[in-house]
């Protein structure tokens, strides 16, 4: 309310102040106008009217004086523009305060539905978010307001649900360990004679999940850091992609999986450390969730804007309608599969994200029985 009168006000007084300029502009143009519109016929008129010397007797004294007509019309023009001065002042005066009234209710008028608009937005809050303000078309430019409202608010909404998606899935990958791990104690504490061996599935248990706990916070931490990071590093992609399949090769032979890299080259201008994280993330994937004897490609390319590094693998593939969600925070494709690796279903969401933080994105190419192929997407500069 406060908002609306303050800006209904504003509007008003500088009304006010163009209609008194205006008027005071026009009251002198006029007045100059009619000066030497007077001072042409007061020119005239002297050299019309004969001349009025003063009068003197047969002694010398003056016994009369007569008022010259240039004088005497000289000092009508002066009154004359002095009373106009005082009529033009008295009619913007009257003008002012009769546009000034006008314009103040005209003004309200006009921003009723910006008020309604602003009583509709007061009535939002966090838990309605869904509730998207009725638009007004009464005027072009309150509707687009209102529609541009009501998509922030559906983005608000989006990242809200997003949020606390994230903080349940978030939740839940913390406390399944922390009840693993109580539930086997529990089972622990009521074996009176427990073996040597029971003591080491125990110690085992714990470790395996104290490590997936600590797999978990330290992904998250990572990435809650990723807005403060600085990314004023010049990258050789090829370099680190070479630096990622070095420290990834003992890992690969594991699994009997070849790393190989193609010829390319691009630079980029981000985070060494965060890049270097992105491009591990999909190597490791790729060796995760490939086929024992497999092979996985590392693949440089650039243009104009971006870069990209391709990451193919010939493992069993992702169904097209998980290519979107195998980016978003906790998703597995096979949940028991990705529990045994050890997976979180972070990985990739964190490497979405890094990509976000460098203008670019992470996106499946293509995917099928014989493998899939993979691209991340980074700004150059």
């Amino acid at each position: 309310m406060n908002r609306r009168r303050s800006l209904q006000w504003k509007l008003t007084v500088i009304t006010a102040i163009i209609v008194i300029l205006s008027c005071l502009a026009i009251s002198y143009a006029i007045s100059k106008s009619a000066i030497s519109s007077m001072t042409k016929i007061s020119d005239s008129a002297v050299a019309i009217l004969p001349s009025t010397d003063p009068t003197t007797s047969e002694e010398g004294e003056v016994v009369q004086v007569q008022i010259s007509s240039k004088d005497l019309i000289s000092d009508m023009v002066k009154e004359i523009q002095a009373d106009f001065w005082k009529s033009s002042l008295l009619i913007t005066i009257i003008i002012t305060v009769a546009s000034s009234s006008m314009m103040y209710f005209f003004i309200g008028y006009a921003l009723t539905p910006l008020k309604n608009l602003g009583e509709q937005i007061e009535d939002i809050q966090a838990k309605n978010l869904k509730h998207l303000v009725v638009a007004d078309h009464s005027s072009i430019e309150i509707e687009q307001l209102t529609n541009a409202f009501n998509e922030m608010l559906e983005r608000l909404s989006n990242t809200f649900r997003a949020q606390r998606q994230f903080s349940a899935n978030a939740a839940h990958e913390l406390r399944t360990p922390l009840a693993v791990m109580r539930t086997k104690l529990e089972v622990f504490e009521k074996n009176k004679k427990p073996s040597d061996t029971d003591y080491q599935e125990t110690v085992n248990m714990i470790r395996m999940q104290t490590s997936r706990l600590s797999h978990v916070i330290d992904i998250l931490l990572e990435m809650t850091d990723l807005q403060s990071a600085q990314k004023q590093d010049h990258i050789s992609l090829a370099d680190m992609a070479e630096e990622v399949i070095c420290d990834l090769t003992a890992v690969a032979e594991k699994k009997d999986i070849t790393i190989s890299q193609n010829p390319g080259t691009a630079e980029i201008i981000g985070n060494d450390t965060l890049v270097y994280r992105a491009i591990y993330n999909l190597v490791e994937n790729a060796i995760k969730y490939n086929n024992p004897g497999g092979k996985v490609t590392v693949s440089i390319k650039e243009d104009n804007e971006y870069a990209n590094v391709i990451i193919r693998d010939n493992g069993p593939g992702i169904a097209q309608e998980d290519w979107q969600h195998i980016f978003e925070p906790f998703f597995r494709i096979d949940k028991s599969r990705s529990r045994d690796m050890g997976g979180a279903g972070l990985g990739l969401a964190l490497v979405k994200e890094i990509a976000r933080q460098h203008g670019g994105d992470v996106y499946v190419i293509q995917s099928s029985k014989n493998g899939t192929e993979i691209a991340l997407k980074l700004r150059r500069k």
